[in-house]
């Protein structure tokens, strides 16, 4: 998301208006999911997609007419088949898409500088969109400590767009006292933590960093954790594995980490730190009696096997992974299903 939203900035700041085009909901079968974002800049030139094929090139069109009138609108796709039989929208769902107009005045362009800032701090917040611009306050954003940037809806639907957008992973439409608006949860990416800078770490770690995580690297060794050697990570950190792998670190419940260290030792000792954790997702790598003697270990230690059943262990989908690329593939995958998985 913040790569759009660093796009919507840079198009702002030339003056040039943008519509944002933002699957609001989707049934079936659908190219794209709920949350998933267009920009549609003046000469058709876009960024992001909503699918492709036919339903996103209506999209560009309709953020044509969108970007000439000024006035957002909601659009549906039925993929069917039935209302149409000679349109080619037959993936078996439906879809609905939010095209809004982002002027560059000082308002937007002030709500949308705050937005990067805050996806950039690894925060989150919710943004709030009147559908219906006639007459109604602009966009918003609600951030969790109670505070709001730009145009102030009124208490009342404060409240209750912070009630319905509590845990929310994709967008949702918002009805109070007769007027509608856009919800849309704002996060910054997954985090991803990687124990160990190895050879199998580097392509994990850029192919994670094209999905859509955050990605931080850990080693004990600077010639294995640094920016030159994994310059899409966001941070590379040095550690001492007697001090902790996550000593000063908070790992959340969106947390994912993934223990690909050096070594047997290592990975017993990060795999017992993650476990204290709530994280989303523990992967380790190693084969099965590997992995078997460093349980034997962690049960020896007091975890349960309620606590190993968090793992994912041997780490990765079993893909016939052979190569350092090939086993990246896999544990990315993994981790993309359980993403997925959190939220459905």
């Amino acid at each position: 998301m913040i790569e759009l939203i660093r796009a919507v900035n840079a198009a702002l700041a030339q003056g040039r208006p943008v519509v944002a085009a933002t699957i609001v909901t989707s049934e079936g079968s659908t190219p794209r999911t709920a949350g998933s974002k267009m920009l549609v800049f003046e000469g058709d030139a876009i960024a992001g997609t909503v699918g492709g094929g036919l339903a996103e090139g209506q999209v560009i069109a309709a953020g044509g007419e969108v970007l000439a009138s000024g006035t957002s609108r909601l659009i549906d796709f039925d993929m069917t088949g039935q209302a149409d039989k000679g349109a080619d929208l037959i993936c078996g769902g439906r879809m609905r898409v939010f095209l809004e107009r982002l002027n560059p005045d000082a308002a937007t362009k002030t709500l949308f500088a705050a937005l990067e800032d805050v996806l950039a701090k690894g925060g989150r917040g919710l943004v709030l969109t009147p559908l219906n611009t006639q007459g109604a306050p602009g966009s918003c954003l609600l951030l969790p400590d109670g505070g709001i940037v730009g145009a102030d809806p009124g208490e009342a639907v404060r409240k209750a767009a912070r009630r319905q957008g509590r845990g929310i992973m994709a967008p949702v439409v918002l009805s109070h006292e007769g007027q509608g608006y856009f919800l849309e949860p704002a996060a910054s990416p997954t985090p991803l933590v990687i124990c160990g800078g190895g050879h199998v770490s580097r392509p994990t770690a850029q192919i994670a960093a094209m999905v859509g995580f955050r990605v931080t690297v850990l080693d004990d060794r600077a010639e294995f954790a640094n920016p030159e050697r994994f310059p899409f990570a966001a941070e590379t950190a040095v550690i001492d594995p007697g001090r902790g792998w996550f000593t000063g670190r908070a790992i959340g419940t969106d947390a994912f980490l993934v223990i690909v260290t050096r070594g047997h030792a290592h990975d017993a000792n990060a795999l017992a730190e993650a476990l204290r954790t709530p994280a989303a997702y523990i992967g380790m790598i190693g084969s099965l009696p590997k992995r078997d003697a460093i349980y034997d270990k962690m049960l020896a230690a007091g975890f349960t096997k309620a606590d190993l059943d968090r793992v994912k262990s041997p780490i990765g989908l079993e893909i016939e992974a052979e190569t350092p690329e090939e086993i990246a593939v896999s544990i990315v995958a993994e981790m993309i299903a359980c993403r997925a998985g959190a939220r459905a």
